[in-house]
């Protein structure tokens, strides 16, 4: 059936643990928060002699074109290209091939990992430090041409955006959209869109697993691409803004020096994040308070938005 997938039923649980070791037998399972596109469960099985074991099931929601739909294989091979290059990341425990048809549509099962996202550190900047060492070690994984036939281009949708005669409807029903778009379109023409690096695509705190203090993971890899690698800065440092983190320093320095990548650019790739909010951030509180991370109602989480945008704004007039 199209679109979002239908909870596993016992029988395809059994499956799944009986696919990764013949004499399993499920000890439990339960829904598992987060995911952009896809829904996650966790499973709990055993062996004879052995202790309990997790895995998460990834079922992708169906597009409206599942030929064209690569998410599956993307998430496999990005996963896999990770690990070989020393990335925090999820394992994956069954491949496509086997999920796929215990389920009967795009699946992977990957690694479980004992943590939970962490957005209200302790020490920010080591907080951030620690994120930026990782998302250095992602952009720097190669890019193999097996990657690039799974992974699209993370330019196309802002692409669009900017050659538009006019804004789309995402700028013109914001408040700041309209003026957003045209700061945006002023810089557009000196920004260097030619790199073709590992992106995540969705760097946001969220999307990280953590015990205590210590970053465990970089997980939901269902939107790798790849492109500039100031896209993923972009969109982390301006989320870290709505929540008041104040760590954009230690983030950056730590990158630079983690990467060798020259920082640029980085007004016009936040405010592209910024933009990706629009029309309405608010339903994004729905999100925060089921990950449990931090209580923002959905009019909190819009004016921290604003006033981000504004910011920026003001930043480009500034340098104008």
């Amino acid at each position: 059936m199209p679109g979002i997938p239908p909870a596993p039923t016992p029988q395809q649980f059994e499956q799944v643990a009986k696919a990764i070791s013949p004499n399993a037998r499920v000890v439990s399972t339960r829904k598992l928060a987060g995911g952009i596109s896809c829904r996650m469960d966790v499973l709990e099985y055993e062996s004879p002699g052995t202790i309990a074991r997790k895995v998460v099931t990834r079922q992708y929601w169906e597009l409206k074109n599942p030929d064209e739909d690569n998410r599956k294989f993307g998430e496999s091979a990005v996963l896999g290209a990770l690990r070989a290059n020393g990335v925090p990341a999820p394992d994956v425990v069954l491949d496509v091939e086997a999920a796929s048809e215990i389920f009967g549509r795009g699946a992977i099962v990957i690694s479980y990992l004992e943590g939970i996202p962490n957005l209200v550190p302790d020490d920010p900047d080591d907080w951030a430090r620690q994120l930026a060492t990782a998302l250095a070690r992602v952009h720097s994984t190669p890019v193999t041409p097996q990657l690039m036939t799974v992974v699209d281009s993370a330019h196309e949708d802002i692409t669009k955006w900017m050659t538009q005669t006019e804004p789309s409807d995402r700028f013109k029903k914001h408040a700041l959209g309209i003026e957003l778009w045209n700061a945006m379109r002023l810089l557009w023409p000196s920004v260097d869109t030619s790199a073709k690096h590992l992106l995540h695509g969705d760097f946001w705190p969220g999307n990280t697993v953590w015990d205590g203090e210590t970053l465990l993971a970089i997980v939901d890899w269902e939107g790798p691409a790849f492109g500039e690698p100031m896209l993923d800065l972009g969109y982390f440092l301006t989320d870290a803004e709505y929540f008041g983190i104040d760590i954009e320093d230690a983030f950056i320095e730590t990158y630079e020096k983690g990467s060798g990548n020259q920082i640029k650019d980085l007004l016009f790739w936040k405010m592209a994040a910024a933009a990706r909010a629009m029309p309405d951030v608010g339903p994004w509180a729905q999100g925060y308070s089921e990950l449990g991370i931090r209580t923002m109602t959905a009019d909190e989480i819009r004016r921290a938005h604003a006033e981000c945008v504004q910011g920026l704004l003001n930043e480009a007039r500034s340098n104008g």
